[in-house]
């Protein structure tokens, strides 16, 4: 989205190597391109699962909800580098807060629902999601239905389906 685009520094390596443009007529679209596989090539790529990136920023989280500063600037300094930007020498916990959030957009678009589940986990989705979805957003959206034979197979938990299914 051009919401996504802006969020990238002019210098990011990974605006400039992940990201793709075409334009048609007046409009420019923008598309992943992290995986270059096209169909029916020889795969020279491997499934991304899991990346020491998350790891780094995971423990990024961890590390500020420890009160470690310093510990989570080092390890977004250590994601910032590798993306070509400046190191950063200053925040405080909510600053810092913010830009772990905003690392985990730019490093993981694309991949596996990782911006819905982070989301989700720091309770944004509702904020987030109205302001793009107007009134076609509810906050029941952010749950799954809970089978029906499920339901049924534990009567004595007098199990409901969740709101909006």
């Amino acid at each position: 989205t051009a919401s996504l685009i802006k969020r990238f520094q002019s210098q990011d390596k990974r605006r400039l190597l992940w990201i793709d443009s075409l334009k048609v007529a007046d409009s420019v679209y923008y598309y992943p391109y992290k995986y270059r596989i096209q169909m029916n090539n020889t795969v020279s790529e491997c499934s991304v699962i899991f990346r020491l990136a998350e790891q780094i920023l995971i423990r990024a989280e961890a590390r500020l909800n420890l009160g470690d500063v310093a510990g989570t600037r080092d390890d977004l300094n250590r994601i910032r580098k590798r993306a070509g930007l400046k190191d950063i020498s200053t925040g405080d916990k909510d600053s810092l807060s913010v830009m772990i959030f905003k690392e985990c957009r730019l490093e993981f678009f694309a991949e596996m629902g990782h911006r819905w589940m982070d989301l989700k986990r720091t309770n944004k989705a509702d904020s987030i999601l109205a302001k793009i979805k107007g009134t076609h957003w509810q906050t029941s959206d952010q749950l799954f239905p809970i089978p029906q034979s499920q339901i049924e197979r534990a009567p004595n938990m007098h199990s409901s389906q969740n709101p909006g299914y």
